[in-house]
Parts: structure tokens; C-alpha cells; sequence
């Protein structure tokens, strides 16, 4: 019994302890958290400086005239045809141009072949067209006397039918005479190799006395004076060429290198084919030279000693078609563009963010649309990691250094 009541008096005598230092830790933690606020350091707070972004601008300046379409290809006539022989045979007579590589007219005759023998079928079957003829009229008289001399009952019937029957044979041989003749006229024309157009010898693989075959290639012609530059056109720049598919020939450039020498053609667009591309998806457009407004290099056409050379054929060439004129319209790198239709601006050393359209792309350069222009404000080419409009920026030359430049400022 008394064993029993002591265990109990130990175990309260327990808890009563840690029940003790309970509320002695507790009052403790509230104390100091009391302490510690009453004597705490008040902190006050300060702006944090944000470094200044560093970036390369171009300057901003809009677009004057229309936008440049541009396409390459080779200088190519507008003609160019195999002179071909017709007919076999021996070539008795070659035009100087096809000698000397030299012009013609149509019409000339640039390449005859032998045909004394088809001259000679000619003049017989002449020969036996008089014959009959003569022939003809001595039968149709005769039968206009044997005819009346049938009214009076001199003649007969039969002799009237005979006549009359040699008359409709020899009528029938004139017609096969006839036919004979246009077969020798038209033998003797095959022989006869006519110029189609006005224009030059390209290049040639006949001479006096060789004897040809139908089909061969005596030589090749093309049209000097109508040159032409077939190029692609992309459809979105197709749909910037004024009246391209209207007919109003759209006017272009055509710059011709020679040695260290562009040769600056006047042009314009001639025709342009009715049907895409099935590789590329692009238009091809034939743009025709015209005349020759300018040398470009190191030097003046004088010091060419060859003197100014026409267009060669298969030259390499580059062309700028115009295209619209657009307001508004900016021309800055590619780069500049960010997503494809926004521009970031430093204005006033700060970032400026504005939305651009992007009309039409030039190679590294873009033409932007702007609909509410700014100024004096220059285009960042530098890439930023996170864009904020109002950011600090400065710049580290371009568009900056440019003006200065140009105004003299700069040393």
C-alpha cells in the first residue's frame, strides 16, 4: 500500500518537472523574441542600380522611292535560231555575215545550196507548160470551127467529141505540169536559205564547197539589238512590281560585269511567264535591255582600250526591278527586325520597343513599315537578354558615331 502511493508521489513529482521546464523554455522564447524586437536594427531600403546595357545602332531613315526587286541570271536574245539546210546538196554562196560573223537583214540570203538541176527541171517543165498552152488554143479553135461546121451538117458528132476529149486530157497534163513547176520552184527556194530576221551570226559551221544534208546546222543567228535577262521572282515580291501582270512593262536595271567594269543597262520587264515554277515556286520574268546609261569601276570607260563592249551573250548579270513606293517605309538589317515585326529602338539612351511591318526582305536588308514614325531615334542591331522598355542603354558607335561623323564632329 505505501509502496504504492510512493510510486504514484514520484511519477507526478515527474511531470510536475518537465511540465515546469515547458513553460520555463516557452517563457524564455517569448521573452527573447520580445528582446530582440525592441533591440532589433532597422534596415532601410535602397535602390538597386541596374548596369547599362551597351549596343551597336544603325540609324533610322526612311525610304525613298520605289522598293528594289531583285533577281540574276544570264544575258540571252530574245532570237536565237539554227540556220538549217533544207536540202542536200553543194554550197555555192555564203553571206559575208555568216563569214565574218557580222549582221544581216531579213531577206538576205545567207546560205545557197547548188540547184542547177532543179533549175533546169524548171525550165523544161516551163518548156512543156508553153507547149500545151499553144497546143490548148490550136484544139479550142479547132473546135469552134468543127463545131459550126456540125450546124451546118458538115461535120460529125464524133469529130465535135474528139476534140473535145483531147481538149479535157491536155487540160489535165497542164495541171500536172503546173504542179511539176510549184514542185521545181519550191526545190530550188529549199536551196535558197533566207534570213527570218533582222539580227547577227552567233556562230557558224559552213563554207564554200561543202556539201550538206537536210537537217544540218549551217549556222546560228540571234537578235543583237533584243537582249533580255530571264530571272525568278519570288511571289511576295511579285506582288510589289507595279502592273507586272497588266502589261505595263515595270522599269529596271540591268548591271553587266566586264573585267573590273559594270556596265549599267536601262531595262524593263517584256514578259513574264503565265505558269510558277514547280521546284522553286517562282515567277520567271524576261527583262529586255534598252540602252546603256552608265560605267561603273576603277576608271572611265576610256581606259578600256577594247572600247565599251555590247552585252555578251550568256554575261552574267544582275537586275533591279522597281517596285512599289510605300510610306512610312524604312530600310534597316535584317537583323534588326525581332520576330519579324518589331523594331528596338535607342531613344534618348533608353530602350523603346515599336511595332514594325516587314514589306519586303533585300538580302541582309528589310523594309519596314512604320505607322507612327519616330525621330531621332536610332535601331539597336544588338542582341539583349531580356528587353524591357525605358532599359538604360548606351551606345558603343553606329548610328551615334555615323551622325557625328557626318556632321564632322568626329575626329
Amino acid at each position: 500500500m505505501l509502496g504504492n502511493i510512493l510510486r504514484t508521489a514520484a511519477i507526478l513529482a515527474r511531470e510536475a518537472f518537465w511540465l515546469l521546464v515547458a513553460i520555463a523554455i516557452i517563457g524564455g522564447g517569448i521573452f527573447g523574441f520580445r528582446y530582440l524586437g525592441e533591440n532589433r536594427e532597422v534596415v532601410e531600403a535602397q535602390p538597386i542600380e541596374r548596369p547599362v546595357a551597351l549596343v551597336e545602332t544603325s540609324a533610322l531613315t526612311p525610304h525613298e522611292g520605289p522598293l528594289p526587286i531583285r533577281g540574276e541570271g544570264f544575258v540571252l536574245p530574245f532570237r536565237q535560231v539554227a540556220v538549217s539546210a533544207q536540202a542536200s546538196g553543194l554550197v555555192t554562196e555564203v553571206h559575208p555575215a555568216i563569214v565574218n560573223r557580222g549582221s544581216f537583214t531579213q531577206g538576205d540570203l545567207l546560205v545557197q545550196i547548188d540547184d542547177r538541176a532543179q533549175q533546169t527541171t524548171l525550165t523544161q517543165t516551163n518548156a512543156n507548160i508553153a507547149a500545151s498552152e499553144a497546143r490548148l488554143r490550136q484544139l479550142q479553135d479547132d473546135l469552134e470551127r468543127t463545131e459550126a461546121l456540125f450546124q451546118r451538117q458538115v461535120a460529125t458528132q464524133t469529130q465535135v467529141d474528139q476534140l473535145q476529149s483531147q481538149i479535157t486530157e491536155l487540160e489535165a497534163n497542164l495541171d500536172g505540169l503546173s504542179a511539176a513547176r510549184a514542185a521545181a520552184e519550191i526545190a530550188i527556194e529549199d536551196r535558197r536559205i533566207l534570213a527570218p530576221f533582222d539580227g547577227a551570226i552567233l556562230s557558224k559551221s559552213v563554207e564554200v564547197g561543202d556539201v550538206v544534208n537536210p537537217g544540218q546546222v549551217l549556222a546560228e543567228a540571234f537578235t543583237p539589238e533584243e537582249l533580255e535577262v530571264d530571272i525568278a521572282i519570288r511571289q511576295a515580291d511579285a506582288a510589289l512590281i507595279p502592273g507586272l501582270f497588266d502589261g505595263a512593262a515595270p522599269q529596271a536595271r540591268i548591271d553587266i560585269p566586264f573585267a573590273d567594269f559594270v556596265f549599267q543597262w536601262s531595262g524593263s520587264i517584256a514578259r513574264v511567264e503565265p505558269q510558277l515554277d514547280r521546284a522553286t515556286r517562282t515567277l520567271t520574268a524576261a527583262v529586255r535591255l534598252k540602252e546603256l546609261i552608265g560605267v561603273a569601276g576603277t576608271g572611265a570607260e576610256a581606259d578600256l582600250a577594247s572600247g565599251a563592249p555590247p552585252a555578251l551573250i550568256n554575261a552574267f548579270a544582275n537586275v533591279v526591278i522597281e517596285g512599289a513606293e510605300r510610306e512610312n517605309v524604312y530600310r534597316v538589317p535584317s537583323v534588326a527586325v525581332r520576330g519579324g515585326d518589331a523594331l528596338w529602338l535607342n531613344e534618348g539612351d533608353a530602350l523603346r520597343i515599336i511595332p514594325a511591318r516587314r514589306v519586303h526582305v533585300d538580302g541582309e536588308w528589310s523594309f519596314v513599315e512604320i505607322a507612327d514614325p519616330p525621330e531621332d531615334a536610332a535601331v539597336i542591331l544588338t542582341a539583349l537578354a531580356a528587353p524591357v522598355p525605358g532599359m538604360a542603354l548606351r551606345d558603343v558607335g553606329g548610328a551615334a558615331d555615323q551622325a557625328a561623323l557626318s556632321s564632322g564632329v568626329a575626329e
